[in-house]
């Protein structure tokens, strides 16, 4: 069980972390001051830098929770998402479907985080480079399940597992980005299609 200062210290670090997202969202990456976050958390510059030297820092924290949220690894091992590989293993479109909606499902809670990150990307290179590295980790385990089924040429793999993320970030974005909505069950079905025949058919159906 944490300390009653371990737990202090992680109540300021998430009131932080909120009021930055809320500020990061209303008036974009580049336009928030760290003055700015500090006073909305109620605290001050120097405690802000206490928990996080950069703003940089602030971003691998965003991810951290990305991933926590998804439930995918930070730690080595073959692959970041186990269930991800394994439903393009299988490749059945049911399957396919269910991750995408239990994915879906949790838009409202780790989209933000990916939205401000993708702002964050376009003025500073080293989170360009983390929000780089983390999809291609996703693309990764696509093409682990392509890997594992023996499906399609080996040269063809990487770019179908890019599509696939692709078209799943775009419709991502229509809840969250661009404030659309879409009959969210429609275009899962139709992305799901798509992902069957991306990660897991051969040839025409």
């Amino acid at each position: 069980m944490p300390s009653l200062r371990e737990a202090q210290k992680q109540l300021t670090r998430d009131t932080i972390v909120e009021r930055a997202l809320e500020l990061f969202t209303e008036k974009g990456y580049a336009a928030t001051t760290i003055d700015e976050i500090a006073a909305a958390a109620g605290t001050t510059r120097v405690t802000f830098y206490a928990y996080y030297p950069s703003r940089t820092d602030l971003m691998k924290d965003f991810m951290a929770r990305v991933n926590a949220v998804l439930d995918r690894s930070d730690g080595p091992g073959p692959s970041t998402a186990p269930d991800l590989v394994d439903v393009v293993r299988v490749g059945e479109l049911p399957g396919i479907l269910g991750w995408l909606e239990s994915r879906a499902a949790l838009w409202p809670v780790f989209r933000p985080y990916l939205d401000v990150l993708s702002d964050a990307a376009a003025v500073d290179p080293d989170v360009r480079s983390m929000l780089e590295s983390w999809h291609e980790e996703v693309i990764s385990d696509m093409v682990r399940g392509m890997e594992a089924a023996g499906r399609f040429p080996p040269e063809t793999r990487h770019i179908r597992g890019t599509l696939a993320y692709t078209q799943l970030d775009y419709v991502a974005t229509l809840w969250t980005r661009r404030r659309l909505e879409p009959n969210r069950d429609h275009a899962l079905d139709v992305l799901a299609d798509s992902w069957h025949h991306l990660l897991c058919k051969a040839g025409p159906a």
